[in-house]
């Protein structure tokens, strides 16, 4: 199957963010392979570009750290559903994370 590159954003009040998923680009849902995101100072955000499999859904959760103790979290620190989205060519994934289990 083909790739496509999907552009991933996350805008949060963090120092530092990682992304984890369902896709061996994003680690395959082991903390230890997440993703780390750069910060853009011009777009006030988060970002990666990856390569994934085009036409299939792809979820992923944020982190803090590349371990599951600081997976995002709701507002009243309640679980949160995976960022799910299906991977096209030229799409742009943006989520808002302020809350975080650390």
């Amino acid at each position: 199957m083909a790739n496509t590159k999907v552009s991933i954003k996350v805008v949060s009040k963090a120092s530092k963010l990682y992304i984890v998923g369902s896709t061996k680009n994003l680690g395959e849902w082991d903390a230890k392979k997440a993703v780390e995101l750069e910060y853009c100072d011009k777009c006030g955000a988060f970002f990666t570009d990856k390569l994934l499999p085009a036409g299939e859904v792809v979820e992923f959760k944020v982190l803090t750290a590349k371990n599951w103790a600081n997976v995002e979290k709701g507002a009243f620190g309640e679980e949160v559903a995976n960022h799910s989205f299906v991977a096209t060519k030229g799409l742009e994934v943006v989520v808002e994370v302020n809350n975080f289990a650390k």
